[in-house]
């Protein structure tokens, strides 16, 4: 399962799409995509909601 991870630096917000995997039986997390800062996130948003009204 991915879930959404926010990373702040410097007063910007990075998010990346990642995951949950098992590694010499400990829990750690790996990046499966980087989506960007919240501006880029939002268009991404805006677009999947307009694919879903056509």
């Amino acid at each position: 399962m991915v879930f959404l991870r926010v990373k702040k630096i410097n007063n910007n917000h990075y998010y990346y799409l990642v995951k949950s995997v098992r590694i010499n039986g400990k829990i750690r997390q790996k990046v499966v995509k980087y989506i960007g800062k919240s501006k880029k996130l939002a268009s991404i948003i805006e677009n999947a909601e307009q694919k879903e009204d056509r």
